[in-house]
């Protein structure tokens, strides 16, 4: 005598769902850590290029020799149109020789 199964059992089915329930948790992890990731390489990348845009402008145009919000700018002894101009962020701080006014 041969005894058929018709489909799955209790248990087989539990374990089953357990598994699938821990691989997709474990899926989802890993997909939130890799869009933090992305996430803070974006805003670090942002953040540089704030500084180098700042620090751009300076070339561009010629600043007055005096410091402001976001940048310090030293005079170059002997010199009264050289300064070094430092642009700084909270990551990042780019130091550059440039013409001021």
């Amino acid at each position: 005598m041969t005894c058929s199964r018709q489909g799955f059992t209790l248990p087989e089915v539990c374990v089953a769902l357990a598994i699938f329930l821990v691989g997709t948790t474990a899926l989802l992890g890993g997909w939130n850590f890799f869009n933090r990731e992305v996430a803070d390489e974006r805003m670090c990348l942002d953040e540089f290029y704030d500084v180098l845009e700042t620090m751009e402008s300076l070339v561009a145009n010629r600043p007055d020799c005096a410091d402001s919000l976001s940048v310090r700018l030293t005079r170059v002894p002997g010199s009264s149109h050289l300064a070094w101009a430092v642009v700084e962020r909270e990551h990042y701080s780019l130091k550059r020789l440039v013409r001021c006014r």
